[in-house]
């Protein structure tokens, strides 16, 4: 499959399932551990590379691992030194810390986790048997001109989106920095009305399960708790700053 996949076609692969994998963060992993919406990006945009950077990976190994066995364990292997490299890299030089998984089984610093294994395994599993396939289905049904006219418009977003996020992490610029940290608590608060939005529509059965479900994550990973508690507060606290100023 990787090898009868054009360039354009496989960075739009990238690009969709970067988008995918911000909208899960945003929404169940959100839901479940904090009960609202909350974007998790680290860029401007509804991007997380990582995701699309381990779903090409598993494209490319699908081609090269027939076996589904081996592809899963090769698979998951790989994406989860790719997100420890990430988390590394955030940490270390942006002295920022997006996700921890202190207080999970089989975790390691924090940055990758058991569950993140069997995660990766299975979806590059079922991402390149069976949704690939249609996806590769959906981009053929256009003209080539139009997919790499697009590869290339979402490439120079994407590499400015990279550079002012990386700019803005490192305060660089105050203007920047005030711009990112704004862009955020506005997107944080539309979501928030959404997700109430829809709960308010929600049987109270579900509720209570989700409400069940988030007590437990966050009793299993005090670290967690903590650090929400701490990001809701910098947050506003920055704001207030920024405000004042």
């Amino acid at each position: 499959m990787i090898a009868n996949m054009e360039l354009d076609v496989l960075f739009l692969s990238f690009m969709l399932y970067s988008f995918l994998g911000w909208l899960y963060e945003t929404t169940v992993c959100s839901l479940w551990e904090s009960g609202h919406f909350l974007n998790r990006g680290s860029l401007l945009g509804p991007c997380c590379p990582v995701y699309g950077g381990g779903a090409v990976i598993g494209l490319v190994l699908a081609y090269y691992i027939p076996n589904p066995v081996m592809l899963f364990f090769t698979s998951a292997f790989l994406c989860i030194c790719c997100e420890y490299l990430c988390g590394a890299i955030l940490e270390d030089i942006f002295h920022v810390k997006l996700w921890d998984y202190t207080g999970m089984a089989f975790q390691f610093k924090g940055r990758v986790c058991l569950l993140g294994f069997l995660f990766f395994g299975t979806a590059v599993v079922v991402i390149s048997r069976f949704v690939q396939p249609l996806v590769l289905m959906c981009f053929s049904s256009f003209r080539p001109e139009l997919l790499t006219t697009t590869a290339v418009v979402l490439a120079v977003l994407l590499a400015a989106d990279t550079i002012l996020s990386a700019a803005a992490f490192s305060r660089k610029s105050r203007r920047l920095y005030r711009f990112y940290i704004r862009w955020h608590a506005m997107l944080n608060r539309e979501f928030r009305s959404l997700s109430y939005a829809i709960q308010r529509k929600l049987p109270d059965t579900v509720l209570e399960h989700l409400s069940e479900t988030q007590a437990y994550i966050l009793e299993k990973n005090h670290s967690l708790a903590q650090r929400q508690a701490e990001y809701q507060e910098t947050l506003k606290e920055k704001w207030d700053n920024f405000r004042n100023n």
